[in-house]
C-alpha cells in the first residue's frame, strides 16, 4: 500500500513539473485515427489501435499546438503514459514508473 502511494505521489509530482499541454485521452485517440507518419519512427512511440505512432508529434497534433512547442519526446511519453497509453522506447514497452522524471 505504501508503495502504491509513493508511486501515485511520484506521478503527481511529475505532472506538476511538466509543461501544460491540454489534451485528453479522447483527443489522442481522435488524432491517431487520421495520423500519417511516413518517416522512420523516433525512439519514443505509443501504440494506439494497433498502430505504433511517434509520441511527440501525435501529442502535439492532439493538443493542437505548433511543432515548435518546447515539449520534448520524453515529456510527451510521460504525458501519454499518464493518460493511460502504453509507451515504448526503441520498441520496448516502458512501464510508467520507469519513465524519465
Amino acid at each position: 500500500m505504501a508503495e502504491q502511494r509513493k508511486a501515485e505521489r511520484r506521478r503527481a509530482e511529475r505532472r506538476v513539473a511538466r509543461p501544460k499541454i491540454k489534451a485528453t485521452k479522447q483527443d489522442i485517440v481522435d488524432a491517431a485515427r487520421n495520423f500519417q507518419w511516413n518517416e522512420q519512427l523516433p525512439n519514443w512511440t505509443t501504440v494506439i489501435d494497433g498502430r505504433e505512432l511517434p509520441a511527440r508529434p501525435l501529442l502535439l497534433k492532439a493538443a493542437r499546438v505548433s511543432d515548435n512547442n518546447p515539449t520534448n519526446a520524453e515529456e510527451a511519453a510521460v504525458i501519454l503514459s499518464d493518460l493511460g497509453f502504453e509507451v515504448l522506447y526503441k520498441g520496448t514497452i516502458i512501464p510508467w514508473e520507469d519513465l524519465p522524471d
